[in-house]
């Protein structure tokens, strides 16, 4: 049986590695607008070592509904890259989500794929506060009663005296209810509502505040469950009950939206007198000795509102094993103790870090007993899953236990020089003695205005909570960067209730009985790939024979040839470019000669929509907030993506995949949609203005001017008098920038005339808007038989990160500077003795700096250094 373990083990270390990502970001609280800037790792093996496998990293943006914003393909090298997300101008705020993996991490399962959320506000409205208290008052006739205190004032503190509030109740995304409200003198409403009494996996409530008649000022906040829809499992030590021996019993309760639930409880019909309660994350544990042939009851209940449930722990058996595993921090090996009346014989222990054998033995019960320690010294960092299975190769006792040891970390140690004052230059010594050992490896380092951004490690992870525990489990882990910011006895007794409520899941011991390996159905990507097929032009009756496929990439940065069979089938892997870029491609047919068509692949998206998130919460960054103005002004005068360079292309042909165009549109589509390309005699307009004029109805364009100046009536006020906002690819310009944008390099047009759909746009879609979106990403164009020009989208194009320098004075240098993040460096680089340097200047308003690195050695070895600087 050991042999059949370790020849399993092994297959799977070797053909199905374990890839991981994980993405360090600047911050984690942003206003609309702001540019997300993440540094990228990918791991492999049990070692964790800087991925040497895949070369493309997918990095997906949703917003605050869930909707898929934008999707970055980011270039690797030895496991590390780097990128950036332009936030919207306009739009809701809320929680966005970002998503991090490769195509091989698709094989193994979504819920292993990176994700984090974050918070972003909507820095420009500041006329709508509100302060919502939820109270569950009843729960009958399958509904739960809620009375709803709100509270709302306007960014000066000023209570919203006599406004009507509008409201909206949804349950997975399903309007379930919508009503008027009105404040009374004091800001003030109090109402009720109530909801079925079902597990939704969201509900939340929607406030609308209209600052005038078309524009609402939106803000949603969480409806708490009723307590009796907890999930609450009761979950033995080593997985069963065995009447006669004492064992203890985690518990974890969760809400249909995996927040935690907080309760007490009792066993009800238990000589003990067993009383428990949560300890953390809605976790707990107690002991019990259960009795031959009782079914035991419990009473769970949650005292702030009287309701509770009746539950059954799971049943014991009259013959089997139970197991207890000792972990103490102080000593150098880990206890495990058996007990039971197996009779069956030989038992192996197996224990294993992510598939790799660190301890096993054989060995069988003495008096019922067979206890046995695991030297620490064996043990990687992480999640350590220890089984005792039978001859059979049968799981009998599963246990989870967590380890962390000094030998995997990197230590980090920062020292200061300069005054952190009004734009002052500071400089940091960074070292550490074990990047000496493992020069190659990388790390990231964030800065932001402590004012401002407060650490968010302990609810959102850091690169110890992710890459060592939550990255190996399916179920969600609660404040998952609380474990790790010390080694104090409450949390490593909370760490041990993750282990013990959690299952590792990469494989099961079935897979071994079984023989059964994952099903690959992507590939470890090295590069970028064009896949497609070639097909007759006309109906034949001896079809496709076999040829070759030639492709040249931009102006012969890469030419590559591929042959193909009779199915037609073709694949250029492992490219490597950056951008958009110009694919011309040719194919000869043996049979058929060039009388063939060439049809590329459209490109699958792992995901275009997830179930949004809604805090339970609405409180606001104030300091955040208050700086937005002069924020929102230094990002504009600096913001690269407001130069754009096109070149002439001329489209003849559709797009690839026409998901691609609309999730472009992070607005949504217009009332109107103008397609230059399908205009007829449209090469000859000379802008824009010009295909929009008198194509739309109740859109009036005057281009007798270099300004032009454009009407959309029905908006706005009574006469429309004022301009609509201009967007190119989402991104507010004037008309002038417009005018000089070539008419062959638009895809579409987007006109917004309808009031309900301009809101998106806040204030400054008051008069409509028109967005103008440019040819990029997959585009076919100039096809004819055997041959086939398209455009193509390569690794997401990098930029830097704008840091302001005040050693000298310039023109740019006048404008008020109140950053929060105020240093970035996605790629940290150490000299040959283990020292980096940075230097950095001061905003005008930070009093404090909260300095983050994360990063991975070479070695695997992780390290991580978070501190105030004052």
């Amino acid at each position: 049986m050991k042999d059949r373990i370790m020849t399993f083990l092994k297959k799977h270390q070797e053909e199905y590695p374990i890839e991981k990502a994980y993405l360090h970001l600047d911050k984690s609280t942003y206003t609309l607008g702001e540019v997300v800037w993440f540094s990228a790792y990918l791991t492999a093996g049990s070692t964790q070592v800087p991925s040497p496998l895949s070369k493309v990293l997918y990095v997906d943006l949703f917003d605050s509904g869930g909707e898929l914003l934008s999707q970055k393909k980011i270039g690797l090298e030895d496991g590390y890259g780097d990128g950036y997300f332009k936030l919207p101008d306009f739009g809701e705020e809320g929680v966005f989500t970002v998503k991090a993996y490769s195509a091989w991490m698709s094989n193994f399962g979504k819920e292993y794929f990176f994700q984090k959320d974050i918070e972003v506000f909507d820095g420009a409205s500041s006329s709508f506060y509100p302060k919502v208290d939820f109270k569950v008052e009843d729960v009958k006739d399958d509904k739960v009663y809620y009375q709803i205190n709100l509270e709302a004032v306007n960014g000066q503190g000023e209570f919203l005296a006599n406004e009507d509030i509008e409201i909206r109740v949804v349950a997975d995304e399903v309007e379930l209810e919508r009503r008027k409200l009105m404040l009374n003198k004091s800001g003030l409403v109090t109402f009720s509502l109530n909801l079925p009494l079902k597990p939704f996996q969201s509900q939340w409530l929607e406030l609308m505040f209209f600052e005038n008649d078309e524009y609402a000022v939106r803000k949603k906040v969480k409806i708490p469950y009723s307590f009796l829809l907890a999930d609450i499992q009761f979950m033995p030590e080593g997985g069963h009950l065995v009447s006669g021996l004492r064992s203890r019993v985690a518990f974890k309760g969760v809400y249909p939206d995996g927040s935690p639930a907080t309760f007490e409880g009792e066993v009800l019909n238990s000589e003990e007198n067993i009383k428990f309660s949560t300890f953390f994350g809605g976790m707990g544990m107690f002991e019990i000795v259960p009795e031959e042939n009782k079914e035991y009851k419990v009473k769970v209940y949650d005292s702030s509102n009287n309701q509770f449930q009746e539950l059954k722990l799971p049943k014991s058996s009259e013959n089997g094993l139970v197991m207890q595993v000792i972990n103490k921090p102080e000593l150098s090996y880990v206890t495990v103790f058996i007990q039971g009346n197996y009779q069956e014989g030989e038992l192996v222990l197996v224990s294993h870090t992510r598939g790799f054998i660190n301890f096993m033995l054989s060995g069988e019960l003495l008096n019922g007993i067979w206890g046995l320690r695991i030297p620490k010294e064996y043990l990687f960092s992480g999640i350590n899953h220890v089984s005792v299975l039978n001859s059979r190769g049968e799981p009998l006792l599963e246990r989870l236990f967590f380890f962390q040891s000094e030998k995997n970390e990197v230590v980090l140690n920062v020292s200061k020089k300069g005054d952190i004052d009004k734009r002052k230059e500071i400089e940091l010594d960074i070292n550490s003695p074990q990047i000496m050992d493992a020069f190659g490896g990388r790390f990231s380092v964030s800065i932001v205005d402590e004012g401002q951004l407060q650490s968010n490690s302990t609810f959102g992870g850091t690169i110890f909570s992710e890459l060592l525990l939550c990255s190996d489990l399916k179920g969600k882990v609660i404040q998952p960067g609380y474990y790790f910011e010390d080694k104090d006895e409450d949390r490593l007794q909370a760490l041990d209730l993750v282990m013990m409520t959690n299952g590792w899941r990469r494989f099961s011991w079935g897979d071994l009985k079984n023989d059964n390996f994952p099903e690959i159905n992507r590939l470890i990507e090295r590069g970028l790939r064009i896949n497609g097929s070639i097909i007759e032009l006309r109906k034949t009756k001896k079809g496709i024979s076999g040829g070759k496929v030639n492709a040249i990439v931009g102006q012969g940065e890469i030419i590559l040839s591929e042959g193909f069979a009779e199915d037609g089938r073709f694949s250029f892997t492992d490219l490597d470019f950056v951008g958009d870029k110009e694919v011309s491609l040719s194919a000869i047919d043996d049979r058929l000669n060039n009388n063939v068509e060439i049809k590329i692949d459209s490109i699958s998206i792992e995901f275009e929509k997830i179930n949004p998130k809604v805090k339970g919460d609405l409180k606001i960054p104030k300091e955040l907030m208050a700086s937005f103005q002069e924020r929102n002004l230094m990002n504009k005068v600096f913001e690269e993506d407001q130069l754009y360079d096109l070149e002439g292309v001329e489209v003849k042909a559709e797009s690839i995949q026409d998901e691609e165009e609309r999730a472009k549109k992070m607005y949504g589509e217009g009332d109107v949609i103008i397609k230059p390309d399908e205009i007829g005699g449209g090469q000859a307009f000379m802008n824009i203005f010009e295909l929009i004029q008198g194509r739309v109805s109740g859109v009036k364009v005057n281009t007798s001017m270099m300004n032009p100046s454009v009407v959309i009536r029905g908006v706005g006020s009574v006469t429309g008098g004022t301009q609509p906002l201009y967007l190119l690819d989402n991104m507010p310009v004037d008309a002038a920038t417009l005018m000089s944008i070539n008419p062959r390099d638009v895809s579409s047009i987007d006109v917004f005339k309808d009031a309900a759909k301009a809101a998106i746009f806040g204030s400054q879609g008051a008069n409509g808007a028109i967005a103008v979106y440019t040819k990029s990403g997959s585009q076919i164009y100039q096809k004819s038989p055997g041959n086939m020009v398209a455009r193509l989208k390569g690794f997401s194009e990098s930029r830097e990160f704008y840091h302001p320098k005040y050693d000298v004075i310039t023109p740019e240098n006048s404008i008020p500077d109140k950053r929060s993040t105020i240093y970035w460096n996605p790629s940290l680089v150490f000299d040959e003795t283990g020292v980096a340097k940075i230097k950095y200047y001061n905003s005008d308003i930070a009093k404090k700096h909260l300095v983050i690195i994360e990063g991975i050695d070479s070695k695997g070895r992780i390290g991580r250094y978070e501190q105030v600087l004052e």
